[in-house]
């Protein structure tokens, strides 16, 4: 998706009908299955399309077809597994606070890699306002400690035990001193108990929240779009080759 481009509802609200006959949710749909099997790279994009499926517009739609260009244009890109790097569980999170306009909820994506690539990746519109990028931050992170935990069952399950605490690689310092200090109640006391889940898996030494800086956040080609180069090169430490 083009750097700068931001869908919305009243994209152009009188456009609808004239497009109504295009096959948009078939393709989005079709985009989706793409973006969930083997190409984490556009799964941003088709989170942004699936929004607008009972009022796509020509934008929209265009949109769509630019996504479609890109895996053309990419079509030799493999997701690749494996290779020689350590088989620790790393993930990465991030939020980009407030960037539905219809709603005003943040976008929140993470990714995480076993070896030499991307193993689980998400990118999903936060269901409540964050009212601050910290706190837009923290759920994200809350959210990826759920999956974390979740693959470091399931690694165990298949032999792949994490002895040691899995990193979670956050680009900010409010969240990430959130999520292990419990002196912040008073500044926190307005967010959803579940989200301090995060908290409860640091304090228990199975997630490792760490800071990282916001060019080397992987999990940012899940919440925006990025210029060409910062696109491409995060694009390739998910395993796409």
């Amino acid at each position: 998706m083009d750097a700068g481009l931001r869908l919305c509802r009243d994209f152009a609200p009188h456009d609808h009908a004239a497009v109504s006959h295009l096959p948009y949710r078939a393709l989005v749909g079709s985009l989706n299955y793409v973006a969930t099997g083997s190409r984490p790279d556009i799964s941003f994009a088709v989170q942004q399309l699936a929004q607008y499926l009972d009022c796509f517009t020509t934008g929209h739609w265009d949109a769509a077809v630019r996504v479609v260009r890109y895996l053309m244009g990419s079509r030799d890109l493999r997701l690749v597994l494996g290779g020689s790097s350590s088989r620790r569980l790393v993930g990465w999170s991030d939020s980009d606070h407030a960037r539905c306009p219809d709603t005003r909820r943040s976008i929140g994506g993470y990714v995480f890699s076993l070896g030499s690539g991307a193993i689980s990746w998400a990118a999903r519109k936060q269901p409540t306002v964050a009212s601050s990028t910290t706190e837009a931050e923290y759920i994200a992170a809350a959210d990826s400690a759920k999956e974390c935990v979740w693959l470091r069952h399931l690694l165990d399950a298949i032999g792949f035990r994490q002895s040691a605490a899995s990193p979670l690689l956050v680009d900010n310092s409010g969240a990430i001193v959130l999520s292990g200090d419990q002196s912040f109640h008073a500044r926190t006391k307005h967010i959803d108990v579940k989200y301090h889940y995060l908290r409860e898996k640091t304090s228990s030494s199975e997630i490792d929240v760490r800071y990282v800086p916001s060019k080397d956040n992987v999990a940012d080609i899940f919440t925006k779009p990025l210029p060409r180069p910062q696109f491409v090169r995060l694009r390739g430490f998910l395993g796409l080759r």
